[in-house]
């Protein structure tokens, strides 16, 4: 693959990433009803997916902010120092429920197009 061929395919898949990520992390918490942030990466990492803390730390603060998830620090039933744990809110999710229709109906869409 020529340089222009592989920095096209980075960079798609950087924008790719980008929501599929949010997706991602907020269907964890979903599932696990609450997490931590190394918590959250661990289980990103076993799924495949890399992720460093410069990003996940941001985005779950502008997820928190954007009252997607909720954020509560707790020190009791944790060894060491406070862990800062977080929820989906109700709004949270909704987006979540409203993202993974979207990415169904895209996937949908793309095994449509591409046989």
């Amino acid at each position: 693959m020529g340089i222009e061929m592989s920095s096209n395919i980075e960079n798609w898949k950087t924008q790719i990433r980008k929501g599929y990520l949010e997706l991602c992390i907020l269907a964890l918490i979903e599932s696990e009803s609450r997490l931590y942030g190394f918590d959250i990466l661990v289980h990103m990492d076993k799924a495949g997916i890399q992720v460093k803390e410069g990003t996940l730390y941001p985005l779950l603060n502008r997820m928190t902010v954007e009252g997607i998830l909720d954020a509560v620090w707790e020190t009791q039933n944790v060894s060491g120092h406070p862990r800062k744990f977080y929820s989906p809110t109700k709004d949270g999710k909704k987006l979540l429920h409203e993202m993974r229709t979207e990415f169904e109906k895209m996937a949908q869409i793309y095994k449509q197009i591409s046989k």
